[in-house]
């Protein structure tokens, strides 16, 4: 599989992709309330799981795919954990390095922040690869009554971050055609940002051009409504996959209102 096509749908048979696509932004936006109100280490622990759980089994994505997609982010939130762990005061030792007293408190806050992070990258990196755009962009209008306009936007929001990943590829290779060696360490990735930055601007613009043209050419905007032949319709499961998300969102936002967690972790370090 090529880096390029990992924030890209790819259409598959998987329960989620035949998930109506209101239906699987419902479970993204229920799973990203979860995550921020979830500063308990242990929930995070098991939203966490849940979340990997669908993108393996309900999404079907290989542990190489998650791993590329989300590489960097486990790099920056094991940082985050380590340097969180380290520095934030707390009352509980729960054990030593090298003399430094790391509290149990300052880990159960650090690890519930870094999973939090963790979380939202990986369930929009499965709603990315198993939506497509225009399918959810159908759906807003057709189902949410948004202005096809916003809904449009929506949908070219989405299209851009692989439209960008190839336009740095194709980038890469013209360079390397032309003897432009790839340069290591961060120094090196600098230097070839700057490289790519100008090329990339070009190709953007170039692109965004084309796009307004062929969308006056269609008289995108003439009307106030516009038709689908075949939009999305809601099924069962996608009834069901929203049932069980707003619940959970309202039971764990009630019980924070309530106090009834309160009782049940370690106070994050003040």
């Amino acid at each position: 599989m090529r880096r390029s096509a990992v924030f890209q749908f790819r259409s598959g048979a998987s329960f989620f992709h035949r998930l109506d696509p209101l239906s699987k932004f419902a479970w993204l936006v229920g799973i990203s309330l979860l995550a921020f109100g979830a500063y308990i280490a242990w929930v995070q622990i098991v939203i966490t799981g849940i979340v990997l759980f669908t993108a393996l089994v309900l999404a079907r994505l290989s542990p190489v795919e998650i791993w590329r997609g989300t590489w960097l982010f486990v790099i920056a939130c094991t940082s985050f954990l380590v340097i969180q762990t380290l520095t934030l005061p707390g009352t509980h030792v729960a054990f030593r390095i090298a003399g430094h007293p790391i509290y149990a408190e300052s880990f159960d806050y650090a690890l519930a922040s870094a999973l939090r992070i963790y979380t939202i990258i990986l369930s929009s990196l499965v709603f990315v690869r198993t939506t497509d755009p225009r399918e959810l962009a159908i759906a807003l209008v057709t189902q949410m009554k948004v202005p096809y306009r916003i809904a449009y936007a929506f949908f070219i929001a989405l299209r851009i971050i692989p439209t960008i990943e190839d336009e740095i590829k194709t980038i890469g290779a013209a360079q390397a055609v032309r003897g432009v060696a790839r340069q290591g360490g961060i120094a090196g990735r600098i230097r070839e940002m700057k490289r790519y930055s100008m090329p990339l601007l070009v190709g953007s613009l170039r692109k965004a051009s084309m796009m307004v043209m062929s969308m006056e050419a269609r008289a995108f905007g003439a009307f106030p409504k516009r038709t689908f032949v075949e939009p999305p319709r809601m099924t069962a499961s996608g009834v069901v996959v929203r049932t069980v998300t707003i619940a959970a969102v309202v039971a764990w936002y009630a019980a924070l209102a309530t106090g009834l967690v309160h009782t049940m972790y370690v106070l994050a370090p003040a």
